[in-house]
């Protein structure tokens, strides 16, 4: 546009995601709707009434439900303006994270240039999730319907503990860089839980919502929100590894207090495997896309920085101290004789690397801690092999149809 700057901010939202209550918009009713979401979210960030911008929200009968809500963000010399196109008919989740993301938009671009802020998904989805479940028992009305403010306690929370409880917990790094398939009917669920907990633990700091506000304000300023986050909390974190750290031992925290039921021996493999993977990303060239690799905790221990290798092996273990207690009497002591490694590693190595400080000479002591902690794990890997294999074996064999037929 002449004079302006716009962005369109393509939807991402399919019809397969969120929840099944969808309603036909009307104008009038759309509006008290989102001024009613608005309050609440204002209220959840201690934030005033002084909105700068304008958000036109335009029904459009020619948008396709498939496609998505779509925002548009334009600057112009005046300040910031958008617009949200929804279809006639949209799934009330998908409504909520759309209007949520405008607002978000609409308070970090306020003291912005022509650079429109990016706004983290975790924090729309855990916004969205955490109004929805601790406030309104439905946030749309349609015609009709008493449109009193009534804030209570909505029993669809009662999901959250269960879905975190149910599966393995996101790092931080998979809520800030979200896979394709964090955002499946499948794994929606589970990144919206972990995106709501998440939130809510911020805000739980003494600082939490202040710094949250000062995140949202400082996001314009920056090219990514990671060092707008660290600036705003910087009382509590001095590095993203910091955060990883916290949010793996509050998350561990969360759960223990409920009773666990012990998973398959499939699961118990899986979640092993993906905890004792190492995530990377391997460029071939300056004019490729990297490509994601798994590295073993062998591997990482020997070839990576002793500080690097520390920071994966410590991930690593916040991730099986959840699995520990949900493994099948099988799995459970192998699970213990990793955890077990991992710790001896992690102190002899911590120890290697305060040596020299303290005017010690010991050049040869963090490999050998490095060669006997890969000999304990390769060890563990062939046990693991053994439990797996031992497991099939046992397991009754299941026929086909035609087998069954033949059989018979």
């Amino acid at each position: 546009m002449a004079g302006a700057w716009t962005y369109l901010l393509a939807s991402s939202a399919t019809g397969e995601l969120g929840n099944n209550d969808e309603v036909t918009l009307q104008p009038s009713m759309l509006v008290v709707s989102c001024e009613q979401i608005k309050k609440l979210m204002l209220n959840r960030l201690g934030l005033a009434d002084q909105w700068h911008g304008r958000i036109d929200l335009v029904i459009n009968p020619a948008l396709s439900e498939s496609a998505g809500p779509q925002l548009s963000a334009i600057s112009n010399p005046r300040g910031w303006n958008y617009q949200l196109q929804l279809p006639q008919s949209v799934r009330e989740e998908i409504l909520m994270r759309w209007v949520i993301d405008a607002m978000l938009l609409e308070i970090a671009n306020r003291q912005s240039g022509v650079q429109s802020a990016e706004i983290p998904l975790w924090l729309v989805e855990g916004m969205s999730a955490d109004l929805e479940a601790n406030n309104l028992p439905t946030f749309m009305h349609e015609s009709g319907q008493n449109v009193t403010m009534e804030l209570r306690w909505n029993k669809r929370a009662q999901m959250l503990p269960m879905e975190l409880r149910r599966h393995a917990p996101l790092s931080f790094q998979q809520l800030s860089w979200p896979q394709e398939s964090d955002l499946t009917e499948q794994g929606l669920p589970l990144y919206r839980g972990c995106s709501q907990f998440f939130l809510e633990e911020l805000l739980r700091l003494d600082d939490g919502q202040s710094c949250l506000r000062s995140m949202i304000t400082q996001l314009s300023e920056h090219w990514n929100w990671q060092t707008a986050f660290l600036r705003a909390f910087h009382s509590h974190f001095a590095q993203l590894l910091d955060v990883e750290k916290w949010w793996s031992v509050g998350y561990v925290d969360f759960i223990r207090g409920y009773k666990t039921a012990a998973w398959s021996d499939a699961d118990c493999r899986k979640t092993l495997q993906n905890n004792l993977d190492v995530r990377v990303a391997v460029h071939f060239g300056s004019n490729q896309l990297p490509v994601d690799a798994r590295l073993t905790l062998q591997e990482v221990i020997k070839q990576w920085p002793a500080r690097d290798a520390r920071g994966a092996v410590e991930r690593a273990v916040s991730g099986l101290k959840f699995l520990e207690p949900r493994a099948t009497p099988a799995w459970r002591p192998l699970v213990s004789g990793y955890i077990k490694a991992l710790l001896v590693y992690l102190d002899g190595s911590r120890e290697a690397a305060v040596a020299p400080e303290l005017g010690k000479h010991s050049p040869a002591l963090q490999p050998m801690i490095q060669a006997d902690a890969i000999k304990q794990l390769d060890a563990l890997d062939r046990r693991r092999e053994s439990i797996w294999n031992s497991a099939n074996s046992a397991a009754p064999m299941r026929l086909t149809e035609a087998q069954r037929r033949r059989a018979n």
